[in-house]
């Protein structure tokens, strides 16, 4: 994993104080100017031995990725590339729920440090989190990606966060998207980081224990109760159904959405959501 030391590292850790990642059990927080892609790195770390609960931050990243392959992009100084190692051997059926333990704390973040009312702030399954949706301003601020890699240690997940933090509205990567500087929001990188730590810690915890978060993540999806239609990637599905609309209903026990639509209630555990409501 690259190590380049970093003020802001010191910063964090004083404002997040003892969590998984910063505690007598974590390995810290690394800070650095540039990577091709923060997973990538922490993967490379896992297979070469390395555990721990760590964080891995960047300022810019040249090869992030979405889900689906996609890819993720910024402009350097103007967002957080965020990789958080988790080592654990949690049932593989509670894994997907750890994309949405990240949308929370993104969420919660938000609320906290940039000081936005509950009410402006929405999750989108599985875990887009999306700002002032009903201003010319609003959109998706945040992307995550997490996935499984094993290694010497044993099975680690490493979650991707990347937030639009200071981004203008001429560098934003899709018309979409949002910065929190757009939305007015406070956006000092030093609290966004030890905040997200913190909330981590949080939500991490409850995860260990249980292997979900789903009670706290239905009380904050706006899918539910939402009509929304369902694409789907043919490399991913393997061709099949292109469009499914319904309504979003529930998430159920291993994190998919559950969807009413006219053959009656179905579930879905990949695929691109769409709000057809009008805001």
């Amino acid at each position: 994993m690259p190590s380049t030391p970093s003020p802001i590292a010191d910063r964090v850790l004083e404002l997040a104080g003892d969590t998984l990642f910063t505690g007598p059990r974590g390995g810290g927080v690394t800070c650095i100017d540039s990577t091709g892609s923060t997973n990538a790195d922490m993967a490379a770390f896992v297979r070469a031995g390395g555990t721990s609960f760590c964080l891995l931050v960047a300022d810019h990243q040249e090869g992030g990725r979405g889900r689906f392959t996609r890819s993720w992009q910024d402009v350097p100084g103007t967002s957080l590339a965020i990789s958080a190692l988790v080592p654990n051997d949690r049932p593989s059926q509670d894994w997907g729920w750890l994309s949405m333990v990240a949308g929370l704390a993104v969420a919660k973040v938000i609320e906290e440090v940039g000081g936005a009312d509950r009410s402006r702030v929405t999750l989108k399954w599985p875990n887009d989190v999306l700002v002032d949706l009903d201003t010319d301003q609003g959109g998706k601020v945040c992307g995550i990606l997490s996935e499984r890699v094993d290694g010497p240690a044993g099975p680690h997940a490493v979650i991707g966060i990347g937030i639009n933090v200071s981004m203008g509205r001429d560098e934003l990567p899709l018309p979409t998207a949002t910065s929190l500087a757009l939305c007015g929001l406070n956006h000092d990188k030093n609290e966004l980081l030890a905040s997200l730590l913190i909330h981590l810690d949080e939500l991490l915890t409850v995860w260990f224990e249980t292997g979900t978060v789903r009670d706290q993540y239905v009380a904050r999806c706006d899918t539910i109760g939402t009509p929304v239609r369902l694409t789907f990637d043919p490399e991913i599905v393997g061709g099949g159904e292109g469009v499914i609309e319904g309504i979003g209903v529930d998430v159920d026990v291993d994190g998919a959405i559950v969807v009413e639509t006219s053959d009656g209630r179905r579930s879905f555990n990949a695929a691109d959501v769409h709000h057809l409501r009008t805001r």
